[in-house]
Parts: structure tokens; sequence; C-alpha cells
């Protein structure tokens, strides 16, 4: 559900210099693999927090199974409406907060990131995600395919993302452009999902590789154009 598979991980552990003493919030988190490799590389405390609830539970499973659960904490939650007293944590209680093409899905990104700054420790929390940017204006087909398609809308200009974090409370943004590795990765995606198409329908049936099939197609295109931009974000919270 991100690009670049365990690098993409990776790269987050490296650039938050994340330990056995970190504390770190995963917006968006999916099936919690993400959580999990951040666990297991670095044995830091991770709380995942997932909106769809039937994701969420089949992660907080899956996180057993790997005898994680110790250190991984599922929660099942909207970060603009949460109440993380459930799961003993709250404001100023993170060393980080991450999240992997998850934010593109939020419109009120201003409360967004007011939000992660919220829950970030004063001195040292930082901010590390993948997220798409607007690289060039859209055109009204474009825009179309994003809202239908992608479920976004109104992405920011590099200039407008990170404007916005400096309003929410943010500071030394790095503001990483990920356009051509994702491009490319994005047509190898499909290459080989169109490559494997007998064996994926014959496990899920064929309305869900025709589904599949249209999104990354929809995505290529985006990608293609020049005017879809992937950008990879860090940024301290102000002191």
């Amino acid at each position: 559900m991100h690009y670049e598979g365990d690098d993409a991980i990776v790269a987050a552990i490296k650039a938050l210099n994340l330990a056995s003493t970190s504390e770190v919030l995963d917006i968006g988190s999916g099936f919690g693999g993400p959580a999990r490799l951040l666990a297991a590389e670095a044995e830091c405390h991770v709380v995942a927090m997932e909106l769809q609830r039937d994701i969420h539970e089949m992660a907080t499973s899956l996180t057993k199974r790997c005898r994680l659960d110790e250190l991984v904490r599922h929660s099942h939650g909207d970060i603009l409406h949460c109440d993380m007293s459930t799961i003993g944590a709250g404001p100023g209680s993170f060393d980080a907060v991450v999240s992997w093409l998850v934010f593109l899905h939020i419109s009120d990104k201003h409360s967004l990131f007011s939000k992660c700054n919220e829950m970030l420790k004063v001195k040292q929390g930082k901010l590390f995600c993948d997220d798409f940017f607007m690289l060039n204006p859209f055109t009204s087909e474009q825009e179309r395919s994003l809202k239908n398609d992608v479920y976004c809308a109104d992405l920011p200009s590099r200039e407008e993302y990170i404007q916005l974090l400096e309003d929410c409370g943010f500071h030394n943004v790095i503001f990483e452009d990920r356009t051509g590795p994702w491009t490319a990765y994005v047509n190898e995606r499909l290459k080989a999902f169109v490559a494997n198409r007998e064996r994926f329908e014959g496990i899920h049936g064929e309305s869900p590789y025709k589904h599949l099939l249209h999104f990354y197609t929809a995505i290529i295109s985006l990608f293609n154009s020049g005017s879809l931009g992937g950008v990879r974000i860090a940024a301290e919270k102000k002191p």
C-alpha cells in the first residue's frame, strides 16, 4: 500500500534516527506492514492508526501472528477526531509521526498537520511522510481522475506544501522530490501486474483484477503527464 517496499520504511528509520526508546505514530497504517518493520528493525514502539475497521482488525491479527504486539499497538480511528487517551497517548507523546501515501486522501491538510504537530514532543519531534503534490497545474480531466480514481483533491504545490507545514508549526522542512523513481515504479508495477493476470484472477477473480488495472493505469497516466509529483517529506517541530 506504499511505494518502494521496505526501502521507504528503512529511509524513515534512518532519517528519524529511530531506536528502542522511540515512540512513533503511524497514521493510516493499513495492514500494519510499515509499523511492524519499524518495530522489528528499530525496536521502537509504534501506535498504528487505521481508519477502516476491517483493515485495522486484520492488521491487529497479523501483528499478533508476528509476535510484535508488545511493540506495535493498533488503534482504530481518524487522526482528525481521535481520542488517543484510549491507548495511553496524547499531545506531546511521540518522537515521530510517519505516514506513507495517506495524507493525499485528507483534504483538510491544515487540521491534519496541526494535529501531527500536536502529537509530537516539543524538542525532538519529527514528521516523515511520503505523499503526492502538484508538480504542474492539472487539467480538468486529471482533476476528475484524482477525485474519482485516487480519492484525492486539492493537492498543494511544492511551495504551498512547505508553507503549509511552516504554518502548522514545523521547520527545517526537507522536500525530497521522488517523482522520477515513483513514475518508474508505477510503470513497472503495471507490467508485473498484467504479466501475473492469470494467477491473480485465479485467486481473487476477474472483477478485482479489472478494478486494480484501472487504478494502476490511472496512476501511470497522472505521473506520466508531468502534473502529478511524488515527495518524501521530513520536518521538525518548532521548539
